[in-house]
């Protein structure tokens, strides 16, 4: 009885330690994975990386296979107070255990409405999607323990809803912001996955 009670308190820390990382991602976009097997019968958190392991190159595209793609349809014919979606889908090569983007958008121009996972996002997984921010968008997600992780194929990861808030016509660009921080794919290990980066996107460049 006392192990298993164990167990449950050490599994409901590796959740609130990962949602916790996660949303901390949405500040720094920095994050260090969390799995079971770090956690000792304790509860004491083993930290899975240096920091020097993670501002390692991330493999090139050429050798990796993996893309995100983020697609905004052509808007300029679009009114304010009108609506559209911009889609990040991924095809993959590898099983993806975490992720974190973060999507840049005229703030000026639109505003955020709403953030729906797609049919490549697990249902048992946790996700990170803040709206408050004015100009870009923190996305996070991670597999919870025992969890599946998203598996290699092609499909619909995030869906974003825009308002405009003036003519599609003279609406920013939307984008992905590539720095490392704040643009990675890890596998099951807490390793960094090659990717990379299709943007098809309407409005004119934001800046």
């Amino acid at each position: 009885m006392y192990r298993s009670k164990l167990a449950l308190a050490v599994l409901g820390l590796v959740l609130l330690l990962t949602a916790s990382v996660f949303i901390a991602c949405g500040g720094n976009g920095f994050s260090i994975p969390v799995s079971p097997s770090d956690v000792n019968e304790q509860g004491a958190v083993q930290q899975l990386q240096s920091e020097q392991e993670l501002l390692q190159p991330v493999v090139t595209s050429e050798e990796a296979g993996n893309r995100v793609i983020l697609d905004v349809p052509a808007i300029d014919d679009l009114g304010e107070g009108q609506e559209f979606s911009a889609v990040i889908s991924l095809d993959l090569v590898d099983s993806v255990h975490q992720g974190v983007l973060r999507v840049l958008y005229d703030s000026q121009s639109m505003t955020p409405v709403e953030i729906s996972p797609g049919a490549m996002f697990q249902p048992d997984m946790v996700r990170i999607a803040e709206l408050d921010n004015s100009g870009f968008l923190p996305l996070a997600f991670t597999a919870l323990p025992g969890g599946r992780d998203i598996q290699p194929g092609q499909g619909e990861l995030f869906r974003i809803r825009f308002r405009l808030k003036q003519p599609g016509s003279m609406a920013g660009r939307i984008s992905f912001r590539s720095d490392r921080e704040f643009l990675q794919l890890r596998d099951q290990a807490g390793h960094h996955l090659g990717f990379d980066v299709q943007t098809s996107a309407g409005g004119r460049d934001a800046h």
